[in-house]
């Protein structure tokens, strides 16, 4: 190639190459962290190959009932389960019902929640986050179980040990009780701006007949605060 002007053809490689480094400094420049985090809603809690939906009426199952009159009652989504009062299941069927509830209930605060909000949660639910819980963050069996119950779960309950954990759930036994947390939503509940989770307690008694299942939601809103409970059943 014949460059009549060798000053100028150097001025244009090098505004090129300052043009090709900027456009390469912008590719590699490291995002802006966003502060906020999607809600969540377990999708494997009634089943649902991974579906969330919109609304209740797209948690969609089908579960059958003793009614409270002897037939057959039939629930096909979590807004017909919070529709139906208590009264219309047969009592021998309120453990499966209370199970159901709570599941939809967790459901129902998701969808009623927040598209986002600020989480302190990270991204893993285990033993040692469980211990951090609240003492009061076990099945309410009536009573005085919860009153002058202080501090944190794992320093109130020393037999507290480990059965199993899955990727939204920790089964942990406490004397002779199994209690298995499960996580079924995370999202801002209550509306002032940090996430929430939602966990349902399915318990039972070790060589007895007593089980049931409970829920509550806990919040935290610093990443050095401990978990801090807002509602439960």
């Amino acid at each position: 190639m014949n460059v009549k002007h060798p000053k100028l053809f150097g001025l244009m490689v090098l505004f090129c190459c300052l043009g090709l480094s900027g456009c390469l400094s912008m590719n590699y420049k490291s995002p802006v962290n966003n502060p906020t985090t999607p809600r969540w809603l377990n999708p494997f809690t009634f089943d649902q190959e991974g579906k969330v939906g919109e609304t209740l009426h797209d948690v969609a199952f089908e579960i059958m009932f003793v009614s409270s009159g002897g037939g057959e009652l039939t629930v096909k989504n979590c807004f017909e389960v919070l529709a139906l009062g208590e009264t219309a299941i047969a009592q021998r069927e309120f453990s499966r019902w209370e199970w159901l509830k709570s599941s939809c209930l967790g459901a129902s605060s998701y969808y009623r929640s927040p598209e986002t909000a600020i989480s302190y949660w990270g991204n893993t639910f285990n033993l040692e986050l469980l211990k951090t819980f609240p003492a009061t963050a076990v099945p309410y069996l009536g009573g005085q179980g919860l009153d002058g119950r202080s501090g944190d779960l794992g320093k109130k309950e020393p037999t507290l040990t480990l059965v199993e954990s899955g990727d939204n759930s920790v089964k942990v036994s406490i004397d002779d009780m199994v209690i298995d947390y499960v996580v079924l939503a995370r999202a801002d509940f209550n509306r002032d701006g940090y996430q929430d989770v939602f966990v349902r307690l399915d318990w039972y008694i070790e060589n007895s007949f007593g089980e049931g299942f409970d829920w509550l939601v806990l919040t935290k809103t610093s990443t050095n605060a401990a978990p801090m409970m807002l509602w439960r059943k």
